[in-house]
């Protein structure tokens, strides 16, 4: 502590001194009666005068513009005061911190001034109840404003931020974000990283979900996620996975015909994921502040998170007054994720569902204007995935309304084509191109998706014909 100074405000001219980029983020936050003591507020006086000039703080700078009577000041010098108040700068109280006690007390002694010169005016008859109404509300709106937190990131400190990403990345030996576990999809969609806002868009019953729980549990090899859903319970979550790891048909399950090798099979696929930090959140409460609350509490329990799954965007409640459309819902919805991701700095993904359009029309093809929102929700999003399942549809669609015996035999060539496939489809990339589709392995009774040229473990393909 140097003693006969204020320690808040050496403090907090040390820590600027430490690190000068950071000063252009208070230099408007911190008004110059912040400052108490005679020295230190001319300290700061010169920090405000050489950010004006476009000069960067320095100790040399500051002794060229901040006159003092030293003798008066009770300082040596100027360099040896500053240097002073760096040495003191390593207490428990951060820039910000210190920034909101002198803030604090720049405010109180605004409000007790600017209430004195109201009496004073009051007193002498030069205002009326009008006038006092105004000038109040202009001085509130103005000491308000000065209150709000900083705005705004310095490109100095962004270019820190992604540096301090591409470090970590360095350290664990990978590219920085997220890889989705299956080389198609890197290759399409590029790697997740944290801010993104993403959406993978598909019919119900084509696997969607379980694309999800298969980056989820990828991804949470690294780092900690949470899967928020209305649709299922995490115990019939868990079971899917375990029937994915074991290849065990879920209709035995259903029928309770496992028989006790089966049994262990799941208690040993079980225990391989003891301590995978995969979480699960069922709620019927989809209100888009719960999800908020949500990911937050889970980024404080658990020291951070890899992604959060948000299953599906469709049950989300924007909390919006009014009456909309499941299209105007989704928009909103997806309008919100992004900020919320971008926020939290947590890649928030999105399961879509699509519009009835798609069964209706008479061929495999899956469009983004199928989905609920179309071109409005794609704008939102960091990234798009469409995912469906031709042979699927051809199953539940088109089979049945084939009327010739040369229909059928087309819609055979096609079945086969795509027996055991998925197709994905990149309808947006923000950090390459979209347009692209490819294909990937899809294994029924395992419900998982896998890189063509790789084994799914066993040959599982059904005929749902």
């Amino acid at each position: 502590m140097i003693t006969g100074f204020p320690e808040n405000e050496c403090e907090f001219l040390g820590l600027i001194l430490q690190g000068p980029a950071s000063f252009h983020g208070y230099r408007v936050r911190v008004p110059l009666d912040a400052f108490t003591n005679m020295t230190t507020r001319a300290v700061w006086d010169g920090m405000l005068r050489l950010g004006r000039a476009g000069t960067d703080v320095s100790i040399p700078a500051l002794r060229e513009v901040v006159k003092l009577d030293v003798e008066q000041a009770g300082i040596p010098n100027v360099p040896s005061f500053l240097m002073a108040c760096m040495t003191q700068a390593t207490g428990e109280l951060g820039l910000d911190d210190l920034a909101e006690i002198l803030c604090e007390r720049a405010l109180k002694t605004q409000i007790t001034a600017f209430a004195g010169d109201l009496v004073k005016k009051v007193n002498e008859g030069r205002l009326g109840a009008e006038d006092i109404a105004l000038e109040a509300a202009g001085a509130f709106a103005n000491l308000a404003a000065a209150r709000r937190p900083r705005v705004g990131k310095s490109i100095h400190e962004a270019g820190q931020a992604y540096m301090e990403q591409l470090r970590q990345a360095q350290v664990n030996g990978e590219p920085r974000g997220h890889d989705w576990g299956i080389r198609t999809l890197d290759d399409l969609m590029g790697r997740i990283v944290m801010g993104d806002f993403g959406l993978i868009i598909g019919p119900s019953g084509h696997g969607k979900s379980a694309l999800a729980r298969n980056l989820a549990n990828h991804i949470a090899k690294r780092e900690p996620v949470l899967t928020i859903s209305a649709e299922e319970a995490p115990e019939d979550i868990a079971a899917k996975d375990l029937i994915a790891r074991t290849g065990i048909l879920s209709e035995r399950l259903e029928n309770n015909t496992v028989n006790p090798s089966e049994v262990e099979a799941l208690a040993v696929a079980n225990q391989a994921q003891h301590g995978l930090p995969s979480f699960f959140e069922y709620t019927d409460n989809m209100r888009i502040s719960n999800i908020e609350a949500c990911i937050r509490a889970f980024k404080h329990t658990n020291g951070g998170c890899g992604a959060v799954f948000i299953d599906t965007i469709d049950d989300v409640d924007p909390e919006v007054k009014g009456s909309h459309s499941m299209a105007e819902n989704v928009m909103l919805v997806c309008r919100m994720l992004d900020k919320m991701a971008t926020k939290l700095q947590v890649p928030i993904i999105g399961l879509g569902q699509v519009k009835t359009i798609y069964n209706e029309r008479p061929d495999i093809s899956l469009r983004l204007s199928d989905s609920y929102g179309g071109q409005a929700v794609r704008n939102k999003a960091n990234w798009v995935l469409l995912m469906h399942r031709p042979q699927k549809k051809m199953s539940d669609v088109l089979y049945k309304s084939a009327n010739s015996q040369p229909e059928r035999d087309k819609l055979d060539a096609k079945y086969e084509e795509w027996k055991g496939k998925a197709e994905v489809i990149c309808a947006k990339r923000r950090r390459g191109g979209d347009g692209r589709t490819l294909k990937v392995g899809w294994s029924g009774p395992r419900t998982s998706f896998f890189d063509l040229d790789d084994d799914p473990q066993g040959d599982f393909d059904e005929d749902f014909r």
